[in-house]
């Protein structure tokens, strides 16, 4: 769906500066959209997304997907909130293979739609914490969803939290969700995810 609202910018271009294959720019994709300001931005830089796709596995932070669905309708694309079971998580943040599991579930949606690609919001300032952020899992489950037609792209991998606040900022992308240990409707302002994006305000 042709969306105005969306102000694409530099979208030959990956965050490096090397050309995109021309491939992936025609590409009909879907966007794993959780309300997060980094699949937020995917959403405002990649052309061709005509779906969002937002999972509930029982994330104590699940309001995220009520951002997610206002972020999707702002900019004309339509939303699909899909549940699945509970996944368990082993410390403050980590979900073991979450990652695995959600872009597993979007290829099956993205087949049954007949769409090309995958957009996750992996960036380098998570691939330390988390497993399922590194660019060596990207292209590994990237070639194992290969199989079904299904690219996996990662757009934002060689971005921190700091450059992407700033091309959020410059996009004008409207309120995001960014704690995963709220308080009622309130971030709590001390978990993993709020202290990187209070880290990610400081370095912008």
């Amino acid at each position: 769906m042709t969306n105005s609202n969306r102000n694409y910018r530099s979208c030959s271009l990956s965050p490096c500066g090397r050309p995109v294959p021309a491939g992936q720019l025609t590409m009909r994709k879907l966007l794993l959209l959780s309300g997060g300001m980094d699949s937020s931005l995917c959403l405002y830089k990649v052309p061709g997304i005509e779906l969002c796709v937002g999972f509930d596995y029982g994330q104590p932070h699940v309001i995220e997907l009520d951002y997610a669905k206002e972020i999707a309708t702002a900019c004309g694309v339509e939303f699909r909130r899909v549940g699945i079971p509970k996944m368990p998580r082993i410390d403050d943040a980590v979900f073991p293979a979450r990652n695995a599991v959600l872009l597993s579930m979007a290829a099956s949606i993205a087949v049954s739609q007949n769409l090309d690609a995958i957009v996750i919001g992996c960036n380098m300032s998570d691939a330390a914490r988390f497993p399922d952020c590194r660019d060596e899992f990207i292209a590994e489950i990237g070639k194992a969803l290969s199989v079904y037609g299904v690219s996996v792209l990662a757009p934002l991998l060689a971005m921190t939290k700091a450059d992407i606040l700033s091309e959020a900022r410059s996009f004008g992308i409207p309120s995001t969700w960014t704690c995963y240990q709220p308080n009622g409707k309130l971030p709590c302002g001390e978990c993993y995810a709020c202290l990187g994006l209070e880290n990610a305000r400081v370095q912008s």
